[in-house]
């Protein structure tokens, strides 16, 4: 748990934001060893995904261009979480003497601060790619025939879009994390709060405590931005429902049949948008908790509880994304039939993926 000390490399004053039960730090240690396991499945997951997405008939499509941002950091959050929070030999095997201590080696605190710093970038750049690309979907269903919007759906402002809200995303962190830093310490404590004088310089990741209320309510703000996209997304869901309903109305009164190729891409982005739903909200609660309640030791440790055990659900998103484009898009399920099977012919697609977009459909178009 984040611990803040007085800025002195003699003995540091505790100032302690919360007690973990007994049981914690064993979970821990299990929940980590489980997620390192698990982002070499989603990485290899997301790789597949995003050599199916860079192909050029894909990526010509502004929905595809934007999925391909997030794939990107996607693998990028994988690999960043397995350095930031992996059990294995990247870590320091401390002494049973040392089990209790804050302090670390060097590396382990470069590893603790600057991949958790980038993975927040990505994270987050992630999360609101999906909620623009669902907005982008639902005002170009909803404005068919508006000329800006045609220039919203062209491959150019995807990229755009993708550039902008790194750089949004990056300046924020910054503001977040800049009072962060690694300092060295010459003591540390126990596992019966005795304090132990280190013959060797140890390290930690500290936050300048002369700025405490600053702080907490950055803290505040920064939970609120990270759930802004999963209470955006069921607003979007709901909307781009109900233009769905409408334009099939349309083309109904009109005795158009066939837009089968503009609904999939619809329907593919609503189920994209519905899989980011649970992705932010645990972590920005805990987050605005944190910054709301920074006095209350009780609340401050549910919330980091959470954000410890939340680091799972970004595994279980990014991995979706693949199967949702396979059962919903024939033009991504081509594309990985020539990648895979080396079928250069429009491929007719039967079974499990067909039956899945064939019920998806009568769900979100049925009345």
């Amino acid at each position: 748990m984040n611990q803040t000390f007085e800025s002195t490399t003699q003995s540091p004053n505790l100032t302690k934001f919360g007690d973990l039960p007994s049981w914690f730090d064993e979970a821990e240690k299990k929940l980590n060893f489980v997620l390192a396991i698990l982002q070499f499945f989603g990485f290899g997951i997301n790789l597949v995904h995003f050599s199916i997405l860079s192909r050029k008939h894909l990526r010509t499509n502004s929905v595809y261009r934007l999925m391909i941002g997030i794939c990107s950091c996607d693998i990028i959050s994988h690999t960043l979480t397995f350095l930031a929070f992996s059990p294995f030999w990247i870590r320091e095997v401390r002494k049973k003497n040392q089990e209790c201590f804050l302090t670390m080696t060097y590396r382990d605190a470069v590893l603790l601060l600057y991949p958790v710093i980038v993975l927040d970038i990505t994270q987050r750049s992630s999360s609101w790619l999906a909620v623009l690309m669902a907005l982008y979907r639902t005002l170009s269903v909803k404005y068919p025939m508006s000329t800006k919007m045609h220039k919203v759906s062209n491959p150019k402002w995807a990229l755009w879009t993708i550039i902008g809200v790194l750089v949004v995303n990056t300046a924020w962190t910054l503001v977040v994390f800049g009072r962060h830093k690694i300092d060295g310490r010459n003591i540390d404590y126990d596992c019966d709060g005795n304090e132990v004088h280190l013959s060797q310089l140890r390290f930690m990741v500290l936050v300048d405590t002369s700025l405490e209320h600053l702080h907490s309510i950055i803290t505040s703000i920064y939970g609120i931005i990270k759930a802004l996209p999963s209470l955006i997304d069921p607003i979007l869901t709901v909307l781009l429902i109900i233009e769905l309903r409408k334009a099939s109305k349309r083309r109904k009164n009109i005795g158009k049949e066939d837009c089968g190729k503009s609904d999939n891409t619809t329907k593919l982005v609503l189920f994209v948008t519905i899989s980011f739903f649970i992705l932010e909200v645990p972590n920005g609660f805990a987050h605005v908790t944190a910054g709301a309640f920074h006095g209350n030791p009780g609340i401050l440790t549910i919330s980091y509880m959470i954000q410890v055990f939340a680091e799972i659900l970004p595994v279980f998103n990014s991995s979706s994304h693949i199967f949702i484009c396979l059962a919903m898009s024939s033009q991504y399920r081509e594309t990985s039939c020539e990648i895979f099977c080396g079928e250069k012919s429009k491929t007719q697609v039967v079974g499990i993926y067909q039956k899945i977009r064939y019920y998806v459909s009568n769900m979100i178009t049925d009345h």
